[in-house]
């Protein structure tokens, strides 16, 4: 398999990949006005904004790849910092559900990757529905973590 035939081949996957998660999203929407926290738990609502900012994280990155598979190399710093997102939000869901003892330092911190996150995501936003997505979910993320 040539470069050419592999790039194009990811691209397509890619591509069937992206599709398919566009359909289960509109089947699930994840509007953050309709999640209302069910937890009694003092993090609730920063856990709440974490999930719905890790779903559009993915939904980013996603685009990301895609637009990368197309050689759109503009969008790597946008992929990068969407990962970033999905994984801090995720580990702040896990701290946050245990109540953990370092939980505001890991919200600080996921402040500070949700604010780099949306900085990126602005850059993008005219183009790209996702990224636009994603950047307002990580400024409202940064809002619930700023109260952690």
């Amino acid at each position: 398999m040539t470069r050419k035939e592999f790039i194009t081949k990811s691209a397509v996957g890619i591509s069937a990949i992206s599709a398919i998660q566009s359909v289960m999203a509109q089947e699930h929407k994840h509007d953050a006005k309709m999640m209302k926290p069910k937890s009694k738990s003092k993090y609730a609502k920063a856990m709440m904004a974490a999930v719905h900012c890790k779903l559009a994280a993915e939904e980013c990155l996603s685009q990301c790849l895609i637009e990368l598979g197309k050689g759109d190399k503009t969008m790597a710093a946008c992929a990068a910092t969407t990962r970033e997102v999905v994984s801090i939000c995720d580990s702040f869901i896990m701290m946050a559900s245990q109540n953990s003892k370092f939980i505001s330092k890991i919200g600080d911190l996921c402040e500070d990757v949700c604010n780099a996150c949306a900085k990126e995501c602005k850059a993008h936003q005219e183009h790209f529905q996702e990224c636009k997505d994603c950047m307002e979910s990580c400024i409202t993320c940064a809002k619930e973590m700023s109260k952690v």
